[in-house]
């Protein structure tokens, strides 16, 4: 019997029109199913403990659902095999799993402020991004277009500050720095490539650091993110494959952690984990 875990507030609500379709699916090859929100779960590591006779997982939502299991199962061994199935606004992580999945991914840990641990599987970003992904959670229309305005938005209102870098022990400083974007995946922002050699089954992680640009070519650069030519703005675009990265703005900022929002972050740690969860795509799932 397969376990159909689904988020009623995904895409806006309107997730619920895949889960009912993939609901149709199964009944119309008379195949057995448990549906339960994820909303509804308290304890997933217990809940899949008592119910050993799941075979399979099918998650449907964004990326912010993948990040809520990865953060819940942390330290558990999964027993079931476990299939993504888009059904969210974002969905980067899936982009990346669609070519990606032969291999379990690694898990990575960021420390904010020193102390607090939390845990993301596709990529955090710090500062502009971090504001960009909040104007889009305080949206009240969610759509196609909503991350590219609330990164206009974002442009416009964000104020660059000094930010001091550490990778893998080499130290790096920036006067004006506009974002850090830290990825373990390949995608953001629902397609944006900002990482397109990031390999979701190393432990390397692929650091993006915008800086000391004004606003104007900065929106350029954001914009040749989707054509993957970021990159060759090297006087503006810094970038490094690191496993510690270490990273501390002068000012509090927003952090956000596979598109789940933190406030007040003046320190991060970041660092792939030696746990390893292998999610998959759901459209090589045959069996259903």
């Amino acid at each position: 019997m397969d376990l159909i875990l689904y988020n009623p507030k995904s895409k806006n609500s309107r997730g619920n029109i895949e889960t009912h379709r993939l609901i149709r699916k199964y009944r119309k090859k008379n195949q057995p199913f448990r549906l339960k929100s994820v909303l509804k779960v308290e304890d997933l590591k217990k809940f899949l403990n008592d119910r050993p006779h799941l075979e399979n997982i099918i998650l449907l939502g964004g990326d912010g659902t993948v990040n809520q299991l990865v953060n819940n199962l942390y330290d558990f061994t999964l027993k079931q095999d476990v299939f993504i199935k888009r059904n969210g606004s974002g969905n980067d992580f899936l982009k990346t799993l669609k070519t990606q999945d032969k291999k379990p991914q690694y898990i990575i840990e960021a420390t904010l402020n020193k102390s607090r641990k939390k845990y993301f599987i596709n990529s955090m970003g710090y500062g502009l991004d971090g504001m960009i992904v909040n104007f889009v959670d305080t949206s009240k229309k969610k759509g196609k277009l909503t991350y590219f305005w609330s990164s206009i938005k974002g442009i416009i209102k964000y104020k660059p500050t000094p930010l001091s870098l550490d990778i893998d022990g080499e130290s790096y400083n920036f006067d004006k720095t506009y974002l850090v974007s830290i990825n373990n995946g390949m995608f953001i922002g629902g397609g944006m490539h900002i990482a397109p050699d990031a390999k979701i089954y190393t432990k390397d992680l692929d650091v993006i650091v915008v800086h000391s640009i004004n606003k104007l070519l900065l929106l350029f650069i954001f914009l040749s993110v989707y054509f993957k030519q970021h990159l060759k703005f090297k006087k503006y675009v810094f970038f490094k494959k690191g496993r510690h990265i270490k990273a501390t703005y002068k000012t509090p900022q927003i952090a956000q952690l596979d598109g789940e929002v933190e406030k007040n972050i003046k320190k991060i740690r970041v660092k792939a984990t030696n746990k390893q969860i292998h999610l998959r795509s759901y459209h090589k799932k045959k069996s259903a």
